[in-house]
């Protein structure tokens, strides 16, 4: 039984939490509500890429040039986070979720883990994942180059001061298995390089195929105001893990892929806010008409007048290149206002 003695703060806040305590001799529970709603306006300036970037994966070359333009909300989000004192230390939970499913506007669900004392169960990043380092943009896909993948695991993490050990075990909709990652992470006071790998098996047309992938990540701050993230990749059969996915497999053959992304932000004041991202993904093997690389440039400005008001504004090019040696390529403008609670 709880009881509440705390009351929710305004909504000006960055997330309204309440405490909660219960009764005989039960610990203490504070609970957040947060997240945000946002508006984004998309014009594409040749042909129509959809709710995100993500179209651009499978533009074929010699589409007609035609500009467009839409609104949506999808990207808004609502998420729950706990935390609850324990004798293991403290014992936190989160349950968020966004509107992109159904193919947008149905609520679909990012996160839903708890963790206490170094073990993570439910779902949420994938250890492999290099999140830290992956580039703030207005455009919910962001660069390509980067692995992408939120999964159901079970994770134990160990600090060992500025050096954070981690292993998991994650589902793999890809693999005929689940996948077995681990993580090093090792901080500094500008900033910190993470090393991740992740082990799986992929079903061939002639049994299971071994696959693995490698990322080196690192953010730094080397000046005032000024981020610089990093993330490198390569691997044989992690296409499907990585921002844009793709194919896996030629056969049973697991597909090369070498990929990185560079970004760069800078802060010119408490309200504005400028950054580039860069994005490439090379592949090794494929069909005529299948993507052999994937370039992508984000350009970036946000101001916010005020602590949970952001406005954003981005330019976006993006080219795909196939293995018959043509190129599609789509450029966007695409600005958000976005209200945090």
């Amino acid at each position: 039984m709880f009881t509440l003695i705390h009351k929710w703060p305004q909504l000006a806040c960055a997330t309204a939490a309440l405490l909660v305590a219960g009764t005989a001799g039960q610990a203490e529970t504070t609970i957040e509500v947060y997240g945000y709603g946002k508006l984004d306006l998309i014009y594409d300036v040749d042909t129509d890429l959809g709710l995100t970037i993500f179209g651009l994966g499978s533009l074929e070359p010699g589409t007609d040039s035609e500009s467009t333009s839409q609104a949506h909300a999808f990207q808004s989000r609502l998420g729950f986070r706990s935390t609850t004192d324990t004798a293991w230390g403290p014992l936190k939970t989160q349950v968020e979720g966004d509107f992109f499913g159904n193919g947008g506007g149905g609520f679909r669900l990012r996160h839903a883990y708890g963790e206490v004392g170094g073990l993570l169960a439910g779902q949420t990043w994938s250890n492999f994942m290099p999140i830290e380092s992956y580039p703030t943009t207005v455009d919910f896909q962001g660069p390509a180059g980067i692995p992408f993948a939120r999964t159901a695991q079970l994770r134990y993490s160990h600090d060992l001061g500025g050096l954070n050990l981690s292993a998991s075990v994650e589902d793999d909709d890809g693999g005929a298995h689940l996948a077995v990652t681990a993580a090093a992470r090792y901080g500094f006071d500008n900033g910190f390089v993470k090393l991740a790998g992740i082990s799986r098996q992929l079903d061939g047309p002639s049994g299971n195929v071994d696959a693995y992938g490698v990322n080196i990540s690192g953010n730094a701050t080397p000046w005032q105001g000024g981020t610089i993230q990093a993330s490198y990749t390569m691997g044989e059969g992690i296409g499907s893990l990585m921002v844009f996915g793709g194919d896996d497999l030629d056969g049973d053959t697991a597909i090369e892929t070498e990929a990185y992304t560079l970004a760069i932000a800078q802060a010119l004041n408490d309200q504005f806010t400028i950054g580039a991202a860069y994005g490439f993904r090379d592949i090794d093997s494929g069909g005529a008409t299948d993507t052999e690389s994937l370039e992508t440039v984000h350009l970036t400005a946000f101001y916010s007048p005020l602590e949970n008001v952001t406005f954003g504004v981005e330019y976006i090019s993006g080219e795909r290149t196939l293995f018959n040696d043509s190129t599609a390529s789509a450029d966007r403008i695409q600005s958000s206002v976005q209200f945090n609670f």
